[in-house]
């Protein structure tokens, strides 16, 4: 499922890309890793992120088509989204899981 996210979510990407020279798609790939965050939890979101860095890496990020990264502030770039897309498929998958015994209890002190 997850490689299905990162699939679909490449080829809209490659499409947007042939059609303008837009900068930070990569931000794009945050989607399937919520969507997998949701889904699955959050160990499913990191190896859907990893997915999406190789996958943005090779196919949008200059030279293209090879996982050299040429400019040093795309590799910046890269472990910036990394970070950003490991915390929000934690922080979506908590939210989607609350399983905590606290859920859907109200707080006294809050009325």
């Amino acid at each position: 499922m997850s490689l299905g996210a990162v699939s679909l979510t490449t080829a809209i990407l490659i499409a947007v890309d042939n059609g303008a020279e837009l900068e930070h798609l990569e931000i794009a790939y945050l989607f399937p890793t919520a969507l997998i965050a949701v889904l699955y939890g959050s160990n499913f979101a990191f190896l859907t992120s990893f997915a999406s860095a190789i996958t943005a890496t090779y196919f949008l990020f200059p030279p293209k088509f090879s996982l050299y990264i040429a400019n040093p502030l795309h590799i910046a770039e890269l472990g910036f989204f990394m970070l950003v897309a490991l915390i929000a498929g934690k922080i979506v998958s908590l939210l989607a899981h609350d399983d905590s015994p606290f859920a859907g209890t109200s707080n006294p002190n809050l009325h």
